[in-house]
């Protein structure tokens, strides 16, 4: 899955998420914790043009109050307007557990959800713009291997059928776990793929780490 990838070399999504801030990319000058968008723009880039439907968990809050923030500088939203840039033609949502930083623009929607509550999460793909499926889902909330197992669980049925389910920020120390949990997905799931891919970097051997589901 990675071979041929050059992580040293910046890509088209790695310009565009750095122009605005987000952590999914190492090539800018606040953060590079993470070097997700080569990989991502891997798998993405033949989609660039279509009329996607995009939803990421977790807008980036800088209120140091919520767990897993991004700091006071944080710019919430960064990710969701370089999901938008680089798909032109698609729908992008989001939702986070902080209702301070939901905001709505040009393509772009916010809802509210706590992702360790289920019923929370099913109140929230009740909303109009939300119940057709996503081509792309991508879960960066709370950095916990909990937080994650539900959200996935309680999410995954809005997953089109051939689209892509990303979590983010996976510890090292938690893969073990995953892949057990993962053998309970594929009984579930035979007709997904789960891949647990550990991103090579030499800043981050903590948690720069995804679940690829497709």
């Amino acid at each position: 899955m990675l071979s041929g990838l050059d992580f040293s070399k910046s890509t088209p999504l790695c310009n565009v998420m750095s122009k605005y801030g987000s952590d999914k990319s190492c090539f800018q000058t606040k953060y590079q914790w993470h070097n997700y968008t080569i990989f991502y723009y891997n798998i993405l880039k033949d989609l660039i043009d279509k009329p996607l439907r995009v939803f990421e968990l977790g807008l980036g809050t800088n209120n140091t109050n919520v767990q897993s923030n991004m700091g006071k500088d944080g710019i919430p939203g960064a990710s969701l307007r370089g999901w938008a840039e680089f798909f032109p033609n698609a729908s992008v949502f989001g939702a986070d557990i902080d209702r301070d930083v939901l905001f709505e623009e040009t393509r772009i929607k916010t809802y509210y959800c706590d992702q360790t509550n289920p019923s929370t999460i099913h109140q929230m793909w009740t909303e109009s713009d939300l119940v057709e499926p996503f081509d792309l889902i991508v879960e960066d909330g709370l950095h916990t291997y909990e937080a994650n197992v539900c959200f996935f669980e309680n999410s995954i049925h809005r997953l089109k059928e051939g689209g892509i389910f990303i979590i983010e920020d996976v510890k090292a120390d938690d893969i073990p776990r995953f892949e057990k949990k993962i053998a309970d997905w594929k009984q579930i799931h035979p007709l997904l793929t789960f891949e647990t891919i550990r991103l090579p970097y030499e800043r981050n051997g903590y948690d720069n780490n995804i679940i690829y589901i497709h």
